[in-house]
């Protein structure tokens, strides 16, 4: 009965929260998320000119982070490749990577370039390969909007 509770509950707050979502979507960097990505949304915050995009699927949990920047920390090592797949028409690689203390997590980051002066760093974390895959193909498919958005 518990769960039953607390997945009402979830998706209680989801629904309030949706409106809100769309919302801020319409004024957000954060990428417009493909149709087949329905049950997420974005939680976004901004500080200074890094602005983190976070999808979060129906139960609250995080699917993958997107930080969009003009750089970023990130530097993919050629070692840790693991997956191929494209975004805007180019290339793009998967790379692995781990958090300590959490060995089962199957993570993986790429960077998007979007535009000369704005890069995305994305973050995917999860213990499925499937759902790995299909959150894989929902970046590929993200779409980014005005770059004079991203530099309020």
């Amino acid at each position: 009965m518990h769960m039953i509770a607390r997945r009402t509950l979830t998706l209680a707050l989801f629904m309030a929260c949706a409106p809100l979502a769309q919302a801020q979507e319409a004024s957000s960097p954060c990428p417009a998320l493909p149709s087949q990505a329905a049950e997420l949304f974005w939680t976004d915050m901004q500080a200074g000119n890094l602005h983190l995009c976070r999808a979060i699927d129906a139960e609250g949990r995080e699917a993958f982070a997107v930080t969009i920047s003009r750089d970023t920390p990130f530097k993919p090592q050629r070692n840790l490749r693991e997956e191929q797949g494209r975004f805007g028409g180019s290339t793009l690689w998967w790379y692995r990577s781990e958090i300590a203390g959490r060995p089962d997590e199957l993570v993986r980051e790429t960077l998007l370039e979007i535009d000369r002066n704005r890069v995305a760093h994305v973050v995917i974390r999860t213990r499925d390969a499937a759902e790995l895959k299909q959150y894989q193909n929902v970046v590929e498919n993200l779409r980014f909007g005005d770059p004079g958005l991203a530099q309020r």
